[in-house]
């Protein structure tokens, strides 16, 4: 099998970076969530962060990828199962004590799932090396899967009210957002100079 171009590691590179990322800020979430469900949501999250992180570091290395896919034929079934994998150690966010709500949370790994969906899609249909196209597909199904649930959740809530086309939109938009707080109810620790831009 062809050797990795620089195009293809880019991508690796920075796919596990945000993966890095997500592993990070779910350790820190599952700390400020009480929901059973949720908090089951996020630690399964991690865990799959965890190996995908361990799986993208390994996809780095050519040899190893070939060695994995050689005896394949070309589709998702045959992808090698229980490989072990050992989470990198994040470094824990400093954040305030209750600062992230469960409807934040939810809506936070919401938003990267979709976006690490895309992404990966992304990266697949640019790789030319048939194992890390298979790889970042596997990787975008799950990410799917796992934006479905984060919605459902939400939806159950009433925390992702979606927009029917009979509905008016600025009602829609206002039935969303009049409950949500961007910053929280605490003083800012700092005054604006008067002269500072806004």
């Amino acid at each position: 099998m062809p050797k990795l171009t620089p195009a293809e590691l880019l991508s690796i590179h920075e796919i596990a970076d945000s993966v890095a990322t997500d592993v990070a800020k779910l350790t820190a979430y599952q700390s400020f969530v009480d929901d059973p469900h949720l908090s089951s949501m996020l630690h399964h999250a991690y865990q799959k962060a965890a190996a995908h992180y361990q799986e993208l570091i390994d996809l780095a290395s050519g040899e190893s990828l070939d060695r994995r896919f050689e005896n394949m034929d070309g589709g998702l079934s045959g992808r090698p199962k229980g490989m072990p994998a050992q989470p990198p150690t994040p470094v824990r966010p400093q954040v305030q004590a209750g600062f992230f709500s469960a409807r934040t949370i939810a809506a936070d790994c919401l938003s990267c799932a979709k976006n690490m969906a895309i992404r990966t899609i992304w990266a697949a249909t640019e790789a030319s090396h048939v194992g890390l196209r298979r790889a970042f597909s596997e990787m975008s199904r799950f990410y799917l899967d796992s934006a479905y649930e984060f919605f459902k959740f939400m939806e159950q809530k009433g925390w992702y009210v979606p927009l029917e086309a009979t509905e008016n939109a600025e009602r829609w938009f206002q039935q969303n957002h009049s409950q949500r707080t961007v910053y929280g109810d605490f003083e800012p620790s700092w005054v604006r100079p008067a002269d500072m831009p806004s």
